[in-house]
């Protein structure tokens, strides 16, 4: 595959009165570049040969009591030692003790992968010139939007690259239907049925997973345990050091007792692109369009966040995670973005985290996609 091939511009796409007046996406157009070489369509064998992927943490954490590297040489054997040698080090943001083992909150995404697989570049354009706020939160200006105060939790699999893409379009399809539309994506289609995508619970590529929306649509589907939705999230949290959870059987089944088929249950995107490298761009984005999918490199500290604006201080590289960026703002002089994370509520605060914004940090800024709803 040629990645070297110039960008060519293929459409300007306008999406004036596309959902009726008032819609999220009204006097607003989309850009879109792609790449000639049409790479962004892999077949669904790409990772056929790719040897199979398991999270860091099964070589960091699967020691009784847990073991915590420093980075530097060393290791601390509990978790109030490992937060206070962090907060000892931190000056934006403090750590706490979680509620279960480290190895419980997972990451999964595969960084090289993610680079084999581009979406087309696209952004909005502006339709004024009226400044950005300071501060904003998608909660509070989409308040007819449930699931923007969802919190998912992936449990036992490395799936955040599925959790956080599945998030952002349920998001996404209440926006662009100003809440007259409510579906509950899943991502039970995503880690069974698109082998595009990854892993399963053995991580995989966000960009891939808003393909298949657009190519394939993805399915329903409620948390664990609550058979909601075409097809529930089918795990719950680590049962015992180490483990990973294997991905279910691509049934194209619904759940008994949902009376709909898996085919009709399919709801897809119109369009899925990267948005560019640029903090004001992903800031009008999800200012506009509603929250975007964000990555970034994740170190052990990470998983001990409590509050502030998280910073990478102390601790070694354990994978590249997934989340969904909700808004942006300044603490204490510090610019952040305000992020869902997908490991429950319990972490962090309330399930949610707030990272440094406009420095590319852990490259985060690199790699935000996104993506329209189509509505029939």
């Amino acid at each position: 595959m040629a990645y070297g091939v110039p960008l060519a511009i293929i459409g300007l796409f306008c999406l004036q009165a596309v959902l009726g007046t008032g819609s999220a996406e009204n006097n607003l157009k989309l850009k879109l570049f792609v790449k000639s070489s049409g790479e962004d369509t892999q077949s669904q064998s790409v990772y056929r040969d790719y040897p199979a992927y398991r999270s860091q943490f099964a070589n960091v954490n699967t020691f009784a009591p847990e073991f915590f590297r420093t980075g530097y040489g060393n290791g601390l054997t509990s978790q109030a030692a490992f937060v206070e040698a962090i907060n000892n080090r931190s000056t934006t943001w403090k750590a706490g003790v979680n509620p279960k083992r480290n190895d419980q909150y997972r990451p999964g995404v595969l960084s090289e992968e993610s680079m084999k697989f581009q979406l087309p570049l696209g952004f909005v354009l502006m339709k004024d010139e009226q400044p950005l706020p300071a501060s904003f939160d998608a909660r509070q200006k989409w308040s007819y939007c449930p699931s923007m105060n969802m919190v998912r939790n992936q449990g036992c699999c490395d799936s955040s690259y599925a959790v956080a893409a599945v998030s952002t379009m349920t998001d996404r399809w209440c926006v662009h239907s100003e809440g007259k539309a409510q579906f509950n994506f899943g991502a039970f289609d995503v880690i069974s049925c698109c082998h595009r995508c990854g892993f399963g619970c053995d991580g995989g590529v966000p960009n891939a997973v808003w393909h298949y929306w657009v190519e394939n649509g993805i399915t329903s589907g409620g948390a664990f345990g609550t058979h909601q939705g075409c097809q529930s999230y089918p795990f719950d949290v680590c049962k015992k050091s180490g483990e990973a959870n294997n991905a279910p059987l691509c049934l194209r089944l619904c759940q008994p007792g949902y009376n709909v088929t898996y085919a009709e249950d399919k709801h897809y995107g119109r369009v899925a692109y990267t948005v560019p490298k640029d903090e004001e761009r992903i800031m009008y984005e999800v200012f506009n369009f509603g929250p975007a999918q964000a990555t970034f490199t994740m170190y052990t500290d990470f998983v001990q966040y409590k509050s502030g604006v998280y910073r990478h201080t102390f601790g070694v590289r354990v994978g590249t995670h997934s989340v969904k960026v909700m808004g942006w703002g300044v603490e204490n002089n510090v610019k952040y973005w305000l992020c869902a994370n997908s490991w429950g509520a319990q972490w962090g605060d309330d399930g949610f985290f707030k990272i440094v914004r406009g420095e590319d940090h852990l490259n985060f800024e690199t790699n935000v996609v996104a993506g329209l709803p189509l509505f029939r």
